[in-house]
């Protein structure tokens, strides 16, 4: 970076351009006294939903618990976008911090613009390639479960709602990839044949699967 002396600052005082310091956030105009930041919220966010931009975090985890935490806070005269701009900072640390930071001075002015720069950033295309070449070459592991898979399949379609497989394909993928002897409980479980079930009912089988904790397959892998 090179800074230029401006005849009209005193000798000394050169640096940074003031309007470096400001923050990259724009925050909405609200109604006076409507809005003050909460200590108290600002400790729940911190204890629950802390993001430092380290491998293996999920951006879109983050954003998806920041919301279920944030939106339940309402205040009069005071739109959401406005909390949601104010608290969010709070949830980021060490590398995420020192991203937001360096954005342009008033360069995020809506709740939306900050996820978007935030995903670009987090979540690359690279990043969403390689969840879906886990998706489409996912497999069960020795003695896993039926809810355990599930709940591991299910957990890479969270971080890649972008995925692009419609319905059909992440049920069908799934099966696919289940021992024979998980293969023959659904079939039964379907009247003989999982094909029979649409897409959606085959979902809603699998989580009630998993919700029931059915562990027949690896019971009989076992024996």
């Amino acid at each position: 970076m090179v800074w230029s002396f401006s005849r009209s600052r005193p000798w000394g005082t050169t640096g940074p351009p003031a309007t470096n310091m400001r923050s990259p956030i724009q925050h909405p105009q609200v109604p006076e006294n409507n809005f003050e930041v909460s200590t108290c919220v600002i400790t729940m966010l911190r204890g629950s939903v802390v993001f430092r931009g380290k491998e293996g975090e999920c951006p879109r985890s983050h954003l998806r618990q920041f919301h279920e935490l944030i939106d339940g806070i309402k205040i009069n005269g005071v739109p959401a976008d406005a909390i949601q701009l104010r608290y969010f900072p709070f949830t980021l640390e060490g590398q995420a911090k020192e991203f937001m930071d360096t954005r342009p001075p008033g360069s995020i002015t809506k709740f939306a613009n900050l996820a978007d720069k935030f995903l670009t950033r987090y979540h690359p295309p690279s990043k969403t390639a390689n969840l879906q070449k886990q998706i489409t070459h996912f497999a069960q592991d020795e003695d896993e479960t039926i809810r355990d898979v599930w709940e591991r399949y299910t957990s890479i379609f969270l971080k890649c709602p972008n995925h692009g497989f419609t319905d059909a394909f992440k049920v069908g993928n799934f099966y696919h990839d289940l021992f024979p002897e998980d293969k023959q409980l659904i079939d039964s479980i379907c009247g003989g044949n999982m094909l029979t079930k649409s897409p959606p009912q085959l979902n809603q089988l699998f989580e009630e699967m998993a919700e029931q904790g059915y562990d027949w397959g690896t019971a009989r892998r076992s024996i």
